[in-house]
């Protein structure tokens, strides 16, 4: 894993969070970027009515040192129409021993009780080789009434970009349904690998399936979709094709995972 490697191209980087912010204000969106957990918590609360799921929470987790960030998206009349968040963890062992364990005591210290079927993720997962600097995304939000049927795609990759920057990570990862996983959509939200059966719950908390989906960025395809996107700026070309989007939009909150309508 390349741990304190510098990134290769931080100014494309930069160049494509400009144009990434562009194309969502164009389409009538404005996006904010906060590392006050409370106040995502309270942001979430006032859009949506929902708490935070316990991986975002600031009450259970320790955000010091710029652990976190959030995002929102407004509309014209300044209400809130997407949301999404993203963790910063040192994972020193590997991702398929770290992730069991940690949801576990995560959810506890809400009072709310996880007890996976297995302890680690089949072998051969792509987890066992995850470990350093992960960045976890989760709380990913767009109302459902967003004309912007190119939002969803452009909020996601605009925040691995910022992560990117931000911490330089070895990967992104997130957890999703099986609606999600086996539509393509995680290739839409930027990442390059999916796995089933990540973890599997025997008892699992409110809205959390048996078995989740794993998906993944590795920093050398993050960079590589930078380098990609600098030389051909599908923004526009893909914005003007329906056709791009014409699977279901995401329109739901999973408590600690990205996640489709129900």
């Amino acid at each position: 894993m390349p741990s304190g490697r510098g990134l290769r191209n931080p100014l494309g980087i930069a160049h494509m969070a400009v144009r990434l912010e562009s194309a969502l204000r164009e389409q009538g969106l404005t996006v904010k970027a906060s590392s006050d957990m409370h106040d995502f918590a309270a942001t979430k609360l006032r859009a949506r009515n929902l708490p935070l799921g316990p991986m975002h929470d600031p009450e259970v987790c320790d955000f010091s040192a710029e652990r976190a960030f959030w995002m929102a998206l407004e509309n014209t009349e300044g209400a809130c129409v997407g949301l999404q968040a993203f963790r910063c963890d040192y994972i020193d062992l590997s991702l398929a021993e770290w992730c069991a364990n940690y949801m576990i005591g995560v959810y506890m210290r809400r009072g709310e009780l996880m007890v996976p079927a297995h302890s680690k993720p089949p072998p051969g997962s792509v987890a066992e080789r995850l470990k350093g600097k992960l960045v976890y995304h989760g709380e990913l939000w767009v109302d459902p009434h967003l004309k912007a049927a190119a939002a969803v795609d452009i909020f996601t990759k605009l925040g691995s970009y910022i992560a990117l920057m931000k911490w330089a990570p070895d990967a992104i990862w997130a957890l999703t349904k099986q609606r999600l996983a086996t539509r393509g959509m995680m290739g839409r939200f930027n990442f390059s690998t999916v796995e089933r059966g990540f973890l599997r719950w025997a008892v699992a908390s409110d809205g959390i399936d048996p078995v989740e989906y794993l998906a993944v960025a590795e920093r050398q395809f993050l960079e590589q979709a930078v380098e990609e996107d600098l030389t051909s700026g599908p923004y526009a070309e893909m914005a003007e094709d329906p056709a791009v989007y014409d699977a279901t939009p995401v329109r739901g909150s999973y408590p600690h995972s990205i996640y489709s309508v129900k």
